[in-house]
């Protein structure tokens, strides 16, 4: 019993439940108060995120800011502290990730070129990395 035995009717969207997990859900919810508040908090921010809406992500950081749940108010002063990155994905649908991306393959350059005696070699090497090119050279074998 307990929530430790309903742990497969909470997890995941309430659509990908059977029917029997949705009627456990419900009674969970109504059941533990903190639980079914956390629940709509997560399943309303998954409906603002799909609707990209500035002003429907502000109504849920007010609603997560009072809800005596501290991971939620947590996460709404997170969000706060990213709004304009998170305006701009709304706006573009682009991350940081292709950034990331490349600043990881020029530190991984920057590692490589240990010892060279100067920038132009780093900046070879980082076109290199960056590039991600297959040079498809022969093997090199001793004749």
């Amino acid at each position: 019993g307990g929530l430790k035995g309903a742990r497969w009717a909470i997890l995941g969207n309430e659509w990908t439940r059977s029917e029997a997990q949705q009627k456990e859900r419900k009674t969970l919810r109504e059941e533990y108060p903190k639980l079914g508040r956390a629940l709509g908090l997560r399943e309303s921010l998954q409906d603002v995120l799909a609707s990209a809406d500035e002003d429907s992500l502000r109504w849920w950081c007010g609603w997560a800011a009072r809800s005596r749940l501290e991971p939620f108010q947590k996460l709404a002063r997170t969000l706060k502290s990213h709004w304009e990155g998170i305006l701009g994905f709304f706006q573009s649908g682009i991350t940081s990730a292709a950034i990331e991306a490349i600043n990881g393959k020029l530190q991984l350059a920057k590692r490589m070129a240990r010892g060279f005696r100067n920038f132009e070699f780093f900046r070879a090497i980082s076109y290199l990395k960056a590039a991600a090119l297959n040079l498809n050279l022969p093997s090199l074998k001793p004749s």
